[in-house]
């Protein structure tokens, strides 16, 4: 039989797990009755706590929780763990552990509770991950976590922290324009509902800004079922009776798969065609050509996570909604036209 979790004794109780939470600590919140019903529940099925229960507004284990999103192609991996690496950093300044979890897209919001109970942790980190359920839980228990690059409503119900996406598109087409481009093209990355949204509206204010169409055979949307995922979308866009002399692509790693796909067919980069790229990722620096790109600091980032989680733990104040600048960073894949 599969260990009793804090979720089961609610669910036989008709209660929230806030509800045992407040039982379990002896904290007041609760009625009587429910009180009574739960501890009876306890008795019955001889449910020990966890650790995580046992400690949960009581103690501190001085431990954070990363929950970070695994995927499938290790390219999309490189972001997060440079994230990572600034958490590990920050934590050890601040006197913290870091126990980490990999999760697949589709892990029931169950599963990753259990992973999150079953865990002696302060807060938890989510890098990439955002399951509504887990959240609203967690929200109930009162319980600390951050979503870090999880592209979800900046509307301050979940604590963030987000790339500014629409920002770093804008500026990028306004860097395109500057170098001479008229002739625009987008590949779009709809993976994500607010990635898609803050990088199109993005894309679309900066054309319309500068007088420019935006021609729907340009703006391709990256499949991601494949090896090369833009692949597809290039050979869309090189399909149409007139081409684009710079492309943005809403990834490095797009960047580097179109490069590789235009060069192939014997088109010159930046001569033929210019790219440009998102996040800048360590594989910008070493395509040929290299890619400009709009980055950040990453573990900046990281660093800013736990420092927010640990003002979060503690009581401190914090921004429920902080967004990460980007910069430009020149490379060699944009040609200067005129």
């Amino acid at each position: 039989m599969e260990k009793l979790t804090i979720r089961d004794i609610a669910r036989m109780a008709g209660v929230s797990t806030t509800a045992v939470s407040f039982v379990l600590n002896d904290r007041s919140g609760v009625s009587d009755a429910t009180r009574k019903k739960v501890q009876e529940i306890i008795q019955q099925t001889g449910f020990t706590p966890n650790i995580h229960t046992r400690r949960l507004n009581l103690k501190r284990s001085f431990t954070v929780h990363v929950v970070m999103r695994q995927y499938d192609y290790s390219l999309f991996n490189l972001f997060a763990m440079d994230v990572l690496t600034g958490i590990f950093k920050e934590s050890k300044l601040l006197g913290y552990s870091v126990i980490f979890t990999a999760v697949e897209k589709d892990t029931e919001c169950s599963e990753l509770m259990d992973a999150i109970h079953s865990k002696d942790s302060d807060g938890v980190i989510f890098i990439q991950v955002c399951n509504q359920e887990v959240v609203q839980l967690l929200l109930e228990e009162r319980f600390p976590f951050l979503c870090v690059d999880s592209h979800v409503p900046q509307d301050g119900h979940i604590p963030l922290l987000e790339v500014n996406y629409y920002d770093a598109t804008r500026r990028a087409i306004r860097y395109l324009v500057e170098q001479g481009h008229r002739n625009i093209g987008f590949l779009i990355s709809d993976r994500n509902r607010e990635f898609y949204k803050h990088t199109f509206a993005g894309f679309t204010d900066a054309m319309e800004e500068a007088g420019l169409p935006c021609r729907p055979e340009w703006m391709q949307r990256v499949i991601h079922n494949i090896p090369q995922p833009a692949t597809n979308a290039m050979e869309k866009m090189l399909s149409s009776e007139t081409w684009p002399t710079a492309v943005f692509c809403a990834s490095d790693t797009y960047a580097a798969n179109a490069i590789r796909y235009v060069t192939g067919r014997g088109l010159r980069v930046p001569e033929d065609i210019s790219f440009m790229g998102l996040d800048d990722l360590v594989i910008s620096e070493y395509t040929r050509p290299a890619i400009t790109t709009m980055g950040l600091d990453k573990m900046r980032m990281g660093r800013q996570a736990m420092h927010t989680l640990f003002q979060m733990m503690n009581g401190g104040e914090f921004k429920r909604v902080q967004l990460i600048p980007t910069a430009l960073v020149e490379r060699d894949s944009v040609r200067r036209l005129g």
